[in-house]
């Protein structure tokens, strides 16, 4: 005789073992597939949503912190020499209260502050992707003097010195190595950006650069300053600190076990009460308590390295855009010298040793240049990450 027929309909609703094998050359065919061709900065950050690592895990990690709420536990046990069913719940489980309840309060405190991980990360993607665009614009617009000075000629007509050819040809040699390095980051860029949207590494892009002021600066207020990821999710592990302290209070106290006997052959019913206390509780709820104190302290701390890295953005924006503008300047007024002083050797070949010297200048300014502009281009995008960019309704 089957005795408890409704633990069948009861494993009916268990959750059944899937296989899903993961093997290194199906993952890498998985990546390979992926294309996009021509992206602006809204279909990249779009993409980037869809498929990048952290995001998917920190998804992943969200859905199963809301279903993590402890199963309630119902306990059968049969006399087989009296023919007797006995049965235990505990009701305040039942209804979500008492230490279950609490446990129910952690797991939805424990997604909200995954979630909240989930934005900042979502932030930090699309700030490296928009940082990956200008970069890359930067990039295009940069290029060194194209520096002819042949040195053999003069040496031969001892119109330049051992110095002045040594110089040119350094100056020529400079110019092919700012080409080369141009180029070098440009592919270091965009491997980067392959790797922000989940691409492989031979997968073929385009970048539609932006023609506006790109990223968008927010205003340097309280309000925007307050919608800063990182600080809600110093806001949010409080809040789970704070669920985690109220399940060790509830878990203190003692808890009931109701149910009934049954006996097969008479008929007869009994109920039963039973209660289980916890015994040391008081322990893990004082350190639980710390542990919250901690969590408190801790958004008080992120409040005020948030403030200073604010302050640092600004400055670093501020500085760098006047650097990569008198830098840009510095490198068009140098090239325009070397040449008006290549121009005027055609007429007075004498003047080798002034065109060999500004030669390696032009090219050191154009270095100069390049640098300035990549760090100002870096900068914007920390000024405008500092007040809250992008905001949370543009992480979705």
């Amino acid at each position: 005789m089957l005795r408890f027929p409704f633990l069948i309909l009861l494993c009916a609703g268990c959750v059944a073992y899937r296989s899903r094998p993961v093997t290194l050359p199906a993952v890498a065919e998985e990546v390979e597939r992926r294309t996009v061709g021509r992206l602006d900065y809204a279909a990249a950050a779009a993409f980037a949503l869809e498929y990048h690592h952290e995001v998917l895990r920190l998804e992943a990690e969200a859905r199963a912190a809301g279903l993590d709420i402890p199963a309630t536990a119902a306990e059968f046990s049969s006399n087989l020499d009296k023919e007797n069913l006995e049965a235990h719940v505990d009701p305040l489980a039942l209804a979500r209260i008492g230490p279950r309840g609490a446990a129910a309060r952690v797991a939805r405190a424990r997604r909200e502050e995954i979630e909240a991980r989930l934005l900042q990360e979502k932030q930090v993607l699309l700030s490296a992707v928009a940082e990956t665009f200008l970069v890359e614009r930067v990039l295009r617009a940069s290029s060194p003097p194209a520096i002819s000075l042949d040195a053999e000629p003069f040496e031969r007509a001892g119109l330049a010195s051992r110095a002045g050819a040594a110089q040119a040809r350094a100056a020529r040699a400079a110019e092919a190595a700012e080409r080369r390095a141009i180029e070098a980051e440009r592919r270091s860029n965009l491997a980067y950006f392959r790797h922000l949207l989940g691409l492989d590494r031979d997968a073929p892009v385009e970048l539609l650069l932006p023609d506006e002021e790109f990223p968008p600066l927010p205003e340097a207020t309280r309000e925007n300053f307050l919608r800063r990821p990182d600080l809600a999710v110093a806001l949010a592990r409080y809040k789970l600190a704070d669920a985690e302290f109220r399940r060790a209070v509830a878990d203190q106290y003692p808890s009931l076990s109701l149910g009934s006997e049954i006996t097969w052959t008479g008929g007869g019913v009994a109920g039963l009460v039973g209660v289980r206390v916890p015994l040391g509780a008081s322990r893990p709820a004082r350190a639980a308590g710390e542990t919250r104190e901690a969590a408190r302290i801790d958004v008080e701390a992120a409040l005020l390295i948030a403030q200073q890295d604010a302050v640092e953005a600004e400055e670093a924006f501020e500085s760098g855009t006047v650097r990569a503008r008198a830098a840009a300047l510095g490198a068009q007024g140098m090239a325009t010298m070397y040449e008006a002083a290549a121009t005027r050797l055609e007429l007075e070949p004498d003047g080798f040793e002034m065109a060999a010297d500004v030669a390696g200048r032009a090219v050191g300014e154009a270095v100069m240049a390049r640098e300035a502009a990549v760090e100002a281009a870096r900068a914007r995008v920390r000024r405008a990450r500092a007040y809250g960019w992008p905001f949370p309704e543009e992480l979705q």
